[in-house]
C-alpha cells in the first residue's frame, strides 16, 4: 500500500467519524436528557477550541513528530476521550470532554491535509483523489447514522462508530513514512517561498482571507438549509438526499481536480469556487421544487470542494516544508473563524425571514471575490499559482 493510499484511509477514517458527529451527536446530547440551550453551548465549544488548536498543535507536530507519530497519537488520545462519553451524564463532564476532543481530533485533518499536499507535490499522490475518501465515507456515515438515530440505540451506534474510525486511524497511521516537517530536506524552492511571501505578504493574506470568507459564506447552508427546505416542503428522506447530492459533486470534483489543477493553478480553482458561491447563495431563496433545487446544489462541489482544494494548494505552494502542519492549521483557523461568524449571522437573519440570510451569504461571497482578485495582483502571484 503506498503512502498515498494510507492518507486517503486517513481521510477515510476521519470523515467517517465527522460524518457521525455533525448531523448527529446532538441527538445523543438529546438523548441524554440536555436542553437545547444546553446543547447549543455544547457543541459551539470546540468549534471556538479549534480555532486556536489546529495551528497550535499543527506548529508542534512540525517542530516536534513525525507525522506517523502525530497522527497515531491523536487519533488514539480521541478514541479514548469519545468512548469516555459512555460514562458521562451531567452538563460538566461534556463540556470538560468536548473540549479535550477539540483540542487532539480536529487538529487531525490539517495535520493529514499537509501531508497529501506534500505527496502531492512531491508527485506522490493526487490530493483530490486521496481527499474524495473522506467525501464518500462521510455519505456513508450519514446513512449509518441516520438509520441509528432513528433507532433507540443512537449513543453507541454514533460513539462507537467515531472510536472505532479513530482506532482505525491511528493503525493506518503507523504506517506513514513520511518524515517530520523539520527533517525534511529542504527543496530548492524552500527560500524562494519564504522570500516570495516576504514580498507578497499582503497579496498571501488577502487571498487567505477571501479563501475564509468564501468558505465561511456556507454558513446559512450548514445551519438552516435543512430548515428552510422543510418549510419549502421537503421532507426528511429528500432533504437528505440533497446533502448527499452536493457531497457527491464534491467527490466528482476532487477526482478530477489533478488535472483542472494543472491547466488553471491554485488561484484559478479559487476563482472558479468565488464565481459558484456567488451564483449558489444569489439563487438559492428564489428557486423551488425538486428539480431547481437539486440542480443547484451540483454547485457544492465548486463552491465547497474547489474552494477548499484551491485554498490547501495556495498554502502548500507557498508554505516552505517545515512549516507544513501550522500553515495548514492557520488556513483550517481561518476557515473556522469566518464560518462561525457567518452562522452567527444567518441565524440573527434568518429570523427575520430565510432569503435575508442567503443574501447576507452572497454578499459575504461578492467579498471574498474581491479579496482573491486584490490578492492575485501582487506581484508573483499568478506567475507563483501551482495547483500544489
Amino acid at each position: 500500500m503506498t503512502q498515498g493510499h494510507l492518507v486517503a484511509s486517513l481521510f477515510a477514517a476521519y470523515f467517517f467519524g465527522f460524518g457521525l458527529f455533525l448531523p448527529f451527536f446532538p441527538v445523543v446530547l438529546r438523548d441524554s436528557g440536555l436542553s437545547p440551550g444546553e446543547i447549543g453551548t455544547l457543541l459551539s465549544l470546540p468549534m471556538l477550541v479549534r480555532l486556536a488548536a489546529n495551528p497550535l498543535v499543527g506548529a508542534l507536530a512540525d517542530r516536534f513528530a513525525t507525522p506517523r507519530v502525530a497522527v497515531s497519537v491523536l487519533s488514539a488520545l480521541s478514541a479514548a476521550l469519545f468512548l469516555a462519553f459512555f460514562l458521562a451524564s451531567a452538563f460538566w463532564a461534556y463540556a470538560v470532554l468536548l473540549v479535550a476532543v477539540a483540542l487532539v481530533w480536529s487538529p487531525l485533518i490539517p495535520i493529514e491535509d499537509a501531508v497529501a499536499a506534500r505527496l502531492d507535490r512531491e508527485g506522490k499522490g493526487q490530493y483530490g483523489r486521496m481527499r474524495l475518501w473522506g467525501s464518500i465515507s462521510f455519505i456513508a456515515a450519514n446513512l449509518v447514522g441516520g438509520t441509528a438515530a432513528a433507532s433507540a440505540h443512537a449513543a453507541p451506534a454514533v460513539i462507537g462508530g467515531i472510536a472505532a474510525g479513530l482506532v482505525v486511524s491511528a493503525l493506518v497511521g503507523l504506517k506513514l513514512t513520511v518524515p517530520s516537517a523539520r527533517e525534511a530536506e529542504r527543496g530548492p524552492d524552500d527560500e524562494q517561498r519564504v522570500e516570495g511571501r516576504a514580498k507578497s505578504g499582503m497579496g498571501f493574506l488577502l487571498v487567505v482571507v477571501g479563501a475564509g470568507i468564501l468558505q465561511g459564506s456556507h454558513g446559512a447552508y450548514y445551519g438552516f438549509s435543512a430548515l428552510f427546505w422543510e418549510a419549502e416542503g421537503f421532507g426528511g428522506l429528500a432533504i437528505g438526499i440533497l446533502w448527499g447530492l452536493g457531497v457527491t459533486t464534491e467527490i466528482v470534483l476532487f477526482a478530477f481536480a489533478g488535472s483542472v489543477g494543472a491547466r488553471i493553478g491554485s488561484l484559478g480553482i479559487l476563482g472558479v469556487g468565488a464565481g459558484a458561491a456567488i451564483l449558489r447563495w444569489v439563487l438559492f431563496a428564489q428557486v423551488s421544487g425538486p428539480l431547481a433545487t437539486g440542480s443547484l446544489q451540483l454547485l457544492h462541489g465548486l463552491s465547497f470542494g474547489a474552494t477548499h482544494l484551491g485554498a490547501v494548494a495556495y498554502v502548500a505552494a507557498r508554505a516552505p516544508r517545515r512549516w507544513a502542519g501550522f500553515s495548514q492549521g492557520l488556513l483550517s483557523m481561518v476557515f473556522g473563524f469566518f464560518t462561525a461568524l457567518a452562522s452567527a449571522l444567518a441565524g440573527l437573519l434568518y429570523q427575520s425571514g430565510p432569503s435575508l440570510a442567503f443574501q447576507a451569504m452572497a454578499a459575504m461571497a461578492a467579498l471574498g471575490t474581491l479579496l482573491l482578485a486584490a490578492g492575485a495582483l501582487f506581484p508573483g502571484e499568478r506567475r507563483r499559482a501551482p495547483a500544489a
